[in-house]
């Protein structure tokens, strides 16, 4: 088969991408059907998971020795590309017979509708290795038909605090906890940033990067007490307060989190150059010992391990700070992350080899890269993992809750989100406005992007629902819902 890569894939257009993939699809054709006269076939499958690459091919390999004849071609696409190497393929009938989403922009059930999807073969072997919790109609079941399933956990977070134990001992602080409050965490970055001299700062973040930004502020004002609904993760637009099904973002516990931000920008224990820093950037920094604390998800410590390892032994893990030190945080249910094309020629094998991406082993396989938290955490106590990836999963276990979902309540909310578009600055940029000083005043900012929000769904809600799709804003409440427990798929009904 003739292979093209991400950038010359994406270079082509017109007749060029159209006689390309002419000559492709003659090629793997000829080659698919002589495998598949001989008892096996070629798959070919294309994803975004670059640090779970030798992963997949691990198992890929395995599944081609226990079924002699399969071969597997796989492709990583950069996440920006894919969408628009998706979009050309799908059009040419020259997609992938196993793919991810990224960057289509267009929710799991728009997707379906649009007939991108094969159910996948032997429906009742999936349901038996899945919790039935994990499985959701509107986000992987659609008319009953499994579609697609998750492979990470929805209990995790980004606002993990990550310290320099040597840093934080000398300031007096715990080097094996760290801070569990807000006020210990600014006193914990003033004494170190005192004791630097300069050369070492309290907290380092990369705030240039908005959207993780936004991110961290969701999750500190859960850490103060918002509660959340979620319709597609931490999407600012698809979160609101499931007991009213009302944009949360004027109240209190945003206020409060933008406010304890800001406090460490006035405190000046923030390294100077977080401004301009992305999170990778960060944490390069970060790894040379400029900083003590630094927030960032669970996957972290793996790439101390792989970009920073001379740092690795350092490296200290405690829970998101919160005014109380007993946070809760919610995570919304986990999405699909694989899909069988509709225009593959090897369900069946595809189907098959997606089994392979369930189970204890593979979830073992897959905490070993300590990267994404595997769905069945309970893997993660017999992996091969540093201690630190194995306290990140314990604290995400104790305190991550499952949100409601109002795309499992109703998967036309999904076409809600799709038509909405996110009021300018987003979140996470007025964020960044707020620990600049550009944008003064907190609460009339809130209230202001709050007010917007909630009319762009509005016009966006009539829009859909007048094309005859049934959906209103009662979809996103949920009065069943209960603070600090897991809102479960018998919920929903």
């Amino acid at each position: 088969m003739t292979t093209f890569g991400r950038r010359r894939f994406l270079g082509l257009s017109g007749a060029a991408l159209a006689g390309a993939l002419g000559v492709a699809g003659c090629t793997r054709t000829s080659r698919q059907e002589a495998a598949t006269a001989a008892g096996g076939g070629v798959i070919r499958w294309w994803d975004h998971f670059q640090p779970l690459k030798p992963l997949n091919e691990r198992i890929f390999a395995e599944y081609g020795k226990a079924k002699p004849g399969v071969r597997v071609e796989h492709e990583v696409f950069n996440p920006n590309e894919m969408g628009q190497a998706l979009q050309l393929a799908f059009k040419s009938n020259q997609i992938a017979d196993v793919h991810s989403i990224a960057g289509l922009g267009s929710s799991e059930a728009a997707l379906v509708a649009g007939g991108w999807f094969s159910p996948l073969a032997g429906q009742d072997a999936f349901r038996a290795k899945l919790p039935a919790d994990s499985l959701l109609e509107g986000l992987h079941v659609f008319d009953g038909k499994l579609y697609t399933f998750p492979i990470f956990s929805h209990r995790q977070y980004a606002t993990l605090n990550w310290f320099n134990r040597e840093l934080v001992e000398k300031a007096g602080g715990d080097p094996d906890n760290g801070p569990a409050t807000w006020d210990a965490f600014r006193s914990l970055a003033a004494r170190i940033t005192k004791d630097g001299g300069g050369r070492a700062y309290g907290w380092i973040q990369g705030l240039q990067f908005h959207e993780r930004l936004q991110t961290h502020v969701i999750e500190l004002a859960m850490s103060a007490g918002a509660p959340l609904a979620m319709a597609q993760g931490a999407n600012a637009m698809g979160l609101v307060d499931p007991r009213t099904g009302e944009y949360a973002y004027a109240g209190e516990p945003f206020v409060q989190a933008l406010e304890f931000l800001l406090s460490l920008v006035r405190d000046k224990v923030v390294f100077p150059a977080s401004t301009s820093l992305d999170a990778r950037t960060a944490r390069a920094r970060w790894a040379t010992g400029v900083a003590g604390m630094f927030f960032d998800g669970p996957w972290n410590i793996g790439v101390v391990n792989g970009q920073f390892k001379q740092f690795i032994d350092k490296v200290g893990i405690g829970p998101i700070p919160s005014p109380d030190g007993k946070p809760v945080l919610y995570g919304a249910p986990a999405s699909g992350q694989l899909f069988v094309s509709s225009q593959s020629k090897h369900v069946e094998t595809a189907s098959d080899l997606l089994a392979r991406f369930t189970g204890p082993e593979f979830y073992k396989g897959l905490a070993a890269f300590m990267d994404q938290v595997p769905l069945d955490l309970e893997a993660v106590s017999t992996a091969d993992v540093h201690p630190s990836y194995k306290r990140a999963v314990e604290l995400f276990g104790r305190t991550v809750r499952l949100a409601p979902s109002p795309i499992a309540r109703n998967s036309a909310v999904a076409q809600v989100m799709s038509e909405m578009k996110e009021p300018r600055p987003t979140l996470g940029e007025l964020a960044q406005g707020i620990l600049t000083g550009e944008v003064t005043d907190i609460r009339k900012t809130l209230r202001e992007y709050t007010g917007k929000l909630a009319a762009e769904r509005e016009r966006a809600t009539r829009v859909v629902s007048g094309k005859g799709v049934k959906v209103s804003l009662d979809d996103w409440k949920f009065p069943n819902w209960q603070p600090g427990k897991d809102y479960t798929a018998e919920m929903y009904q």
